[in-house]
């Protein structure tokens, strides 16, 4: 129950509170039931049931000639004043119910509440498919676009490949910033599951020309780095340390240097995916 319901009964009188007791078929159930709430919080009897209603007094009992009309007789005067005692309670109480059922309710208190909630990039793995699209040398995306399936199935795979990978470099960014919140543990399940739906188109084979071919050999790579980064991630959710370590920086870099070859920079930082440079000695 509300404040200002509650307010609205203890403002009550015990007269006021008696008569929605007393009147239970002509007020809605809930309204009668706090009623009687308030009325043993406040210690005053409540009325037996069989006296809510005239309607309720028993037949007078069939005993014979001298207690038949006798018992019929009090029934009346007993009907009679029950109508009456309604009646003038209904007149002194009626315009006070009316108003009060009229007077609006007060707005409710909005709280504000600290939330941790992982972007929508939508429209960055938007841009990021079509610009992968676009690195496709001209003559093979126009022949994959000839063929039945072959350049939307890429397109396909590109958008579940950028959605989960976004929202992974998002999460694992708070990580490396030290930004570790209760939220953690949500955030690693909730990027698992979208993982889980690129995983799940790798079932299939795909007839890509060779830069497609490459590109799903590079996205095929990163998911399975960033998956177990996840993994080593979900153990300092649910024991507190930090998550940098040797291990965890030469992943990084190893999945910088293969998205390079798919975006020239992050579209979640906006930074340059760093390509490794390895020497090779004579």
């Amino acid at each position: 129950m509300t404040n200002s319901t509650t307010d609205f009964y203890h403002q009550k009188t015990d007269d006021e509170l008696l008569f929605f007791v007393e009147n239970p078929d002509h007020y809605q159930p809930d309204l009668v039931a706090e009623a009687r709430s308030e009325l043993r919080r406040r210690g005053v009897a409540l009325p037996q049931p069989e006296l809510l209603a005239p309607t309720a007094v028993p037949a007078p009992p069939a005993r014979g000639l001298a207690t038949g009309p006798l018992a019929l007789a009090v029934a009346v005067v007993l009907a009679l004043s029950l109508g009456g005692l309604y009646f003038i309670k209904q007149k002194n109480a009626a315009p006070t119910v009316a108003v009060v059922e009229a007077k609006p309710k007060a707005p409710p208190r909005l709280t504000e509440v600290a939330t941790s909630t992982i972007p929508d990039f939508g429209p960055a793995v938007t841009a990021s498919v079509q610009r992968q699209v676009q690195r496709i040398p001209a003559a093979e995306r126009a022949a994959a676009a000839q063929e039945a399936m072959p350049l939307r199935q890429y397109r396909e795979l590109a958008k579940r490949f950028w959605t989960a990978e976004t929202q992974t470099e998002f999460v694992m960014n708070q990580a490396r910033r030290g930004q570790l919140d209760a939220a953690l543990p949500g955030h690693i399940q909730a990027v698992g599951a979208t993982w889980e739906q690129w995983n799940k188109a790798l079932r299939y084979s795909y007839k890509f020309g060779p830069t497609m071919a490459a590109h799903l050999d590079i996205m095929t790579r990163v998911a399975q780095q960033q998956q177990e980064g996840l993994g080593d991630l979900q153990i300092v959710a649910n024991n507190p340390q930090s998550y940098e370590n040797d291990q965890t920086r030469k992943r990084a870099a190893d999945v910088s240097d293969l998205l390079s070859g798919l975006l020239p920079k992050s579209p979640v930082t906006g930074q340059p995916y760093n390509t490794i440079v390895r020497r090779v000695r004579l």
